[in-house]
């Protein structure tokens, strides 16, 4: 019998050391790469290097096992025990060995395909996350300085467009060449009003140094114009907006797009240029997409009143109510430096639940737009909860203020990033029967 245990664990050791030898970049490491981080870590993203090439990840592969290890990266903040998402960039235990044990086999290439990293390039030599060139890209008319005196900024940009013909958009990108001091911007898409030209009146105004009438000027677009056809935005973290099937919107052929941007504090002069990558699909948009918006700046009333005291963990409840059957795509949290976890659900009138997003632990620098792996029914009358903990304590590494001061928030104005915000945006459709059915992870 001892011979025979001995033997096994011979026979295991062997197949063991013969799979670590069998390991190899462009077989076992480079899909786990190009799936989990390369869409970050190319050549025109905010990274600070690119993980494309054997050479880029050899050279760090000690440093990718560590954060990897420590599950500091990839950055994937939703539970995934409460509910999933398309594209969770999350690793598996079995993953983050095979990393482990190809670097202690010395990181073998394996057969060389570079026909591998270089269809992985050509992905991004268009400075966009998606997986084609975009059919439609317009830009800001004119750069923006960031001043480097440390203030934050509100700014009110508008970008006038006009095409050939309407287009059934597929996908939506906000890109710029310096993400770095962008707290978040907001867009909206409207038509062209007739009789108004949207090449007249400015361009862009500074809440700051204009002062509430900052917007006046883009009135004339929008008097008379109740047809928003999108709203939409970009925070840290976010990549770009896809929609499934027959869902979306129809771009117009001439209106204009109104974008707010508020800057965070920059110590240094920044030259900002922005644009936004629209893709078009071929069939068309029978399902016009929505957006709701619930807590700071939207519906409900944030209970208490987002009013956190120094020294104290709080929790801030908002609720709102579906007044139609809706489907969900897409849901996008938002709260700003002293957020500690984050939970969504809702309960229907039958008072089921239907979990939406949890996040137990809060990270600014890492929001995300989640895309559900299939529609979500919310029955008429059903009730969506929204939770937020606030940490407003000196043991809060991201807190502004040491020490702790009273932070404001929910005033209806535009938000410091010192304030603080209790947000959930919801993108859906008009529900249909078997949406439920429906899996829109297929991009």
């Amino acid at each position: 019998m001892k011979r025979y245990s001995l033997f096994i664990l011979f026979i295991l050791f062997v197949e063991a050391d013969i799979h670590a030898q069998n390991i190899t970049f462009y077989k076992d490491i480079a899909p786990i790469v190009y799936t989990h981080c390369t869409s970050c870590h190319h050549p025109g993203e905010n990274t600070p290097f690119s993980l494309i090439s054997y050479a880029d990840i050899a050279k760090r592969a000690d440093f990718i096992w560590q954060v990897v290890n420590s599950r500091y990266m990839p950055p994937w903040k939703a539970d995934t025990s409460y509910q999933h998402f398309c594209h969770e960039r999350v690793l598996t235990v079995w993953e983050i060995q095979l990393i482990r044990e190809w670097i202690d086999a010395g990181k073998p290439a394996g057969e060389n395909d570079s026909m591998i990293e270089k269809q992985q390039l050509k992905k991004f030599i268009n400075h966009t996350m998606y997986d084609r060139p975009p059919d439609l890209t317009i830009h800001m008319m004119h750069p923006y300085e960031i001043k480097g005196d440390n203030k934050e900024r509100f700014v009110f940009v508008k970008i006038p467009f006009e095409t050939d013909t309407p287009g059934n958009v597929e996908a939506i990108e906000f890109t710029a060449n310096n993400l770095r001091y962008i707290h978040h911007v907001n867009y909206a898409i409207y038509p062209a009003v007739e009789g108004v030209d949207i090449h007249e009146g400015g361009e862009l105004a500074t809440l700051d140094e204009d002062g509430p009438q900052a917007f006046q000027q883009f009135e004339p677009y929008l008097k008379g114009n109740t047809q928003m056809i999108y709203y939409g935005g970009w925070i840290p973290g976010t990549t770009y907006t896809y929609f499934p099937r027959d869902i979306g919107f129809v771009m117009p052929r001439k209106g204009v797009v109104i974008l707010t941007f508020h800057f965070g504090p920059s110590p240094v002069d920044t030259i900002l240029t922005a644009s936004l990558h629209f893709f078009f699909k071929k069939t068309p948009v029978q399902r016009k997409i929505e957006t709701i918006s619930i807590g700071s700046g939207g519906i409900g009333n944030i209970m208490p009143p987002l009013l956190i005291l120094p020294n104290q963990i709080d929790t801030f409840e908002v609720t709102a109510q579906t007044t139609k059957d809706i489907s969900l795509l897409y849901v996008w949290p938002h709260m700003h430096l002293l957020g500690k976890s984050f939970k969504a659900f809702a309960v229907t009138p039958a008072q089921d639940t239907i979990p939406l997003i949890y996040i137990p632990h809060w990270d600014f620098s890492w929001q995300d737009l989640y895309r559900f792996t299939h529609l979500v029914y919310l029955p008429k009358g059903s009730t969506v909860h929204v939770m937020g903990i606030y940490d407003n304590t000196d043991q809060n590494p991201r807190n502004p203020f040491h020490p702790p001061q009273m932070i404001f928030g929910d005033n209806n104005e535009l938000m410091k990033t010192t304030d603080e915000m209790l947000t959930l945006i919801l993108l859906y459709v008009d529900y249909k029967p078997h949406d439920e059915q429906l899996c829109i992870c297929d991009k």
